[in-house]
């Protein structure tokens, strides 16, 4: 018996299944049970789990900073359905290990959708071909001079191996098969289709991701990106079938694996490092970003863009008072008897500059 599940479905899963052509969408159905074999096979053996705790450990090992978590799916998950194979559906399988996975690839390709359609909504860089999107990830301009591999490192998500059992076979009936071939209108008389396909019931996956690159703000870069990914999974999913709710991670779930001692939440009076940020669309004054985690955003009243710190300048301001009611990181601020500039922006030759005003 083979114990390789991706080997099993691609190649020797429907041997031995004699079914006629009639009937050959349950050839996925009369092979599952040697695929499910398979990944039973896969979880008792010990290679598997080792790989998977050396790469839960990789967050503390090498130079490059790196954060990690379980992350589990709220429903089904169905990576990879539109791969080629002969039962006409497909399923992603890690080329070596043969075991279900969410290649990195797919997470970045998420994660740059998501930073472009969402956050670059309000702040224009992280649209896509701005400078924040470019640098973290990247750019295929061949023409590029400046930058072509982003910051961010994706690493393939490992499916954790207790959710091998999640295994599920499913199925969808295609009602309309003349009508979605173009020969007719939806009448309601052809015969129902079922097409039986592959899925990973709630499964648990091992999520990392990496900064490789010198700047002074990587780690806080890393944060931002890591909360970022896991809004992503949240709100949009991964997969197939998300209309249908496939795909969508817990919200929250996967924290990170932090070397240091988490910051605790902001208060109202409190002091923090704040950079002045481009106001959103649609809004006027004077608005600025905390440098650190968490961020929260907000203007600050009472202080004009003539005498106001340079875009990307950090200063410090006091939280005067969260805004809730319209976004839970929405703030206003208040300044400080004497605001002292910290930095500002890199000059052209790659150094900081400080000022006062």
């Amino acid at each position: 018996m083979l114990d390789n599940p991706g080997l099993v479905f691609q190649r020797f899963g429907f041997v031995g299944v004699h079914e006629s052509q009639d009937d050959a969408g349950s050839l996925l159905a009369s092979a599952y049970e040697r695929i499910h074999n398979a990944f039973c096979a896969a979880q008792q053996n010990d290679l598997y789990p080792r790989v998977y705790q050396r790469a839960a450990a990789m967050s503390s090992m090498g130079r490059t900073p790196h954060v990690s978590g379980e992350i589990e799916f709220e429903e089904r998950v169905a990576v990879g359905l539109g791969r080629e194979s002969v039962y006409e559906v497909g399923l992603t399988f890690h080329p070596v290990y043969g075991v279900p996975y969410i290649p990195g690839s797919t997470l970045k390709g998420l994660l740059s959708h998501f930073v472009h359609d969402a956050v670059g909504q309000q702040r224009a860089e992280f649209q896509r071909g701005g400078e924040g999107h470019r640098f973290l990830f990247g750019t295929t301009e061949r023409d590029d001079e400046e930058r072509n591999r982003g910051a961010l490192i994706f690493y393939d998500a490992l499916i954790k191996p207790e959710a091998l059992s999640s295994l599920r076979l499913e199925v969808m009936t295609i009602h309309y098969p003349s009508y979605y071939r173009g020969l007719d209108t939806p009448h309601g008389m052809d015969d129902p289709i079922p097409v039986h396909f592959l899925s990973l019931d709630r499964p648990r996956f091992l999520l990392r991701l990496g900064m490789d690159c010198e700047d002074e703000k990587a780690e806080e870069w890393l944060a931002w990106s890591w909360d970022r990914l896991l809004d992503a999974l949240f709100l949009w999913g991964v997969g197939g079938k998300k209309s249908s709710g496939y795909g969508r991670a817990k919200r929250r779930l996967a924290e990170r694996d932090a070397q240091r001692e988490q910051p605790s939440t902001p208060r109202a009076g409190d002091v923090l490092r704040v950079r002045r940020i481009e106001p959103p669309n649609g809004k006027g004054g004077v608005w600025f970003e905390t440098v650190d985690p968490p961020r929260l955003y907000g203007d600050l009243k009472g202080m004009t863009p003539q005498h106001a710190p340079a875009m990307g300048e950090i200063i410090e301001l006091k939280l005067k008072k969260f805004r809730k009611d319209l976004s839970e990181d929405r703030v206003e601020w208040d300044r400080l008897p004497q605001a002292t500039p910290l930095t500002r922006p890199r000059d052209g030759k790659g150094g900081t500059r400080t000022r006062r005003f």
